[in-house]
C-alpha cells in the first residue's frame, strides 16, 4: 500500500460522519491496548473491502448503518507489515490517543494516515 492520492474533503466528511457513529468503542478499543501494554500507538484501520490487518471491531452496517469496517491494530505490528516504514516519524507525529483517533484509511490499494478527534461528549 501506499499513500499517493490524498483524500478531498468530501471523502473526509464521510468518513467523519461514520467515525462518530462508532468512536466511542473505538476510543475504548484505544485505550485497551495501550493499559495491556501491546502498544502506545494504536490505529484503526478503515476497509469497505476484507483485508488481513489487523482485529475486527465494527462491520459494515453493524452500528446506525455505518458504512466502513473498522478494525484495531497498533504501529509494531503494521510496521512488521511493511505498512508503516518509518517509526520514528510515525511516533514523532502521533497525537494524544485521548484526543484523537488515528486512523489508516485503507482503499483501492491506497493508504493514507489521519488523526480525526473524539466527538465531545
Amino acid at each position: 500500500m501506499d499513500n499517493k492520492e490524498e483524500l478531498d474533503y468530501n471523502e473526509i466528511g464521510k468518513i467523519t460522519s461514520d467515525f462518530i457513529k462508532v468512536s466511542d468503542q473505538l476510543k475504548n478499543t484505544c485505550e485497551k491496548i495501550i493499559e495491556k501494554g501491546f502498544s502506545k500507538y494504536p490505529v484503526i484501520i478503515l476497509s469497505k473491502e476484507n483485508i488481513d490487518l489487523g482485529t475486527l471491531l465494527v462491520d459494515q452496517n453493524e452500528i446506525l448503518d455505518n458504512k466502513w469496517k473498522y478494525l484495531a491494530s497498533y504501529l509494531e505490528v503494521l510496521n512488521q507489515k511493511k505498512i508503516i516504514s518509518n517509526t520514528k516519524v510515525f511516533k514523532e507525529r502521533y497525537k494524544n490517543y485521548r484526543e484523537f483517533c488515528c486512523l489508516l484509511i485503507a482503499e483501492n490499494n491506497n493508504s493514507k494516515i489521519i488523526f480525526i478527534p473524539y466527538p465531545e461528549d
